[in-house]
């Protein structure tokens, strides 16, 4: 029963986390001076935050430690389901588990891996505490005491800089432990078409959720910050569903040698599937973004509470059916590709 279950919860707990902690800086860095543009009417040379833009930010980066924690206990558990699919009988675990780590490559990018969330979970929690604490910085001058070029509004502190590039190697340990790997002589092409997958499903995915979880309709303020950042977020989304097909299919061209692979082998049938459900959750994104967003934009007095309650709830079961095709591709990675795709 445990053999069965917990490779491929791991992997789902594994891809959730890195979608949201890919989400929570591209939230930071992509749609927060959409935000602040917005906000500010367009006046970037304003030097004070928009407070619900600075709560927003501590939570994002509250949520996102949390998730580090819980990615690292599925980094563990991530050893342990590697050992049930490679165990010897003949040998102890101590051997068996020292081989994994020490003689192959997944257990040197498995080591890499648990460094990389250590540190962002320690990341994360700085930013938790330091955002909005710290004090304007002179005029004229970066955070970092650097002469300004940018409206400040615009610019990206070097702790989050620190993070995102954390978060980039992480993604990187994903495609280097992937399907992506066996590609013959496309290997590069194939691990960077990978890690472009897993940041465009977090740009769209995991920054809607944290979208979400920023902006609980409950009062007038919250509503109307969640309409802006809906509508900020809006050309994000449209960018990073663009590039999830484009590089899903190409994905998929690597992964497959023939279209009738698709229905006659159980690879493609699973890639079906999740193609399936991809397709109804980008489908509930678009009408979320043609007809919820809208009628939450219009709507005014009374109308307004149940408008905006009606979009986060569009946009909350958006982001719950995508764990389900996160779930789906968990199931999908484990699954021997058709004989002469590689």
């Amino acid at each position: 029963m445990l053999e069965t279950f917990l490779p491929p919860l791991q992997r789902w707990l594994l891809f959730s986390g890195v979608i949201l902690v890919v989400g929570a800086v591209t939230w930071r860095g992509v749609l927060v001076p959409r935000l602040r543009y917005r906000l500010t009417g367009g006046r970037l040379e304003h030097e004070a935050e928009h407070p619900e833009v600075a709560t927003a930010e501590a939570r994002v980066a509250g949520v996102a430690a949390v998730v580090a924690g819980v990615l690292m206990v599925t980094w563990g558990l991530r050893l342990w389901a590697q050992y049930l699919d490679f165990r010897d009988p003949f040998t102890t675990v101590g051997e068996d588990l020292r081989f994994l780590l020490l003689d192959t490559g997944w257990g040197t990018i498995w080591m890499i891996q648990g460094g990389v969330i250590a540190l962002l979970a320690v990341g994360f929690l700085l930013l938790r505490r330091r955002a909005g604490a710290t004090a304007p910085p002179p005029p004229g001058l970066t955070p970092e005491g650097v002469l300004r070029t940018t409206p400040p509004l615009l610019e990206l502190p070097l702790r989050w800089k620190l993070v995102t590039a954390g978060v980039l190697v992480l993604v990187l340990t994903l495609g280097l432990s992937s399907h992506a790997m066996s590609v013959p002589g496309s290997r590069t092409l194939a691990v960077s078409v990978d890690m472009m997958h897993t940041l465009a499903a977090g740009g769209w995915i995991g920054t809607l959720f944290l979208v979400l979880v920023t902006a609980r309709p409950r009062t007038e303020r919250a509503r109307s910050f969640l309409a802006v950042q809906l509508t900020a977020f809006s050309p994000l989304a449209m960018v990073a569903v663009g590039a999830l097909i484009f590089m899903g299919i190409l994905l998929s061209i690597f992964h497959t040698h023939e279209i009738a692979a698709l229905w006659q082998s159980e690879y493609g049938r699973r890639l079906s599937g999740k193609v399936g459900l991809a397709g109804g959750v980008m489908l509930l994104g678009l009408w979320n973004w043609r007809r919820g967003l809208p009628a939450l934009v219009r709507a005014q007095g009374r109308e307004a509470p149940g408008a905006a309650q009606r979009v986060w709830q569009s946009a909350a079961l958006e982001v719950a059916l995508a764990a389900v095709v996160v779930l789906a591709t968990a199931i999908l990675v484990a699954t021997p590709v058709p004989p002469g795709a590689h």
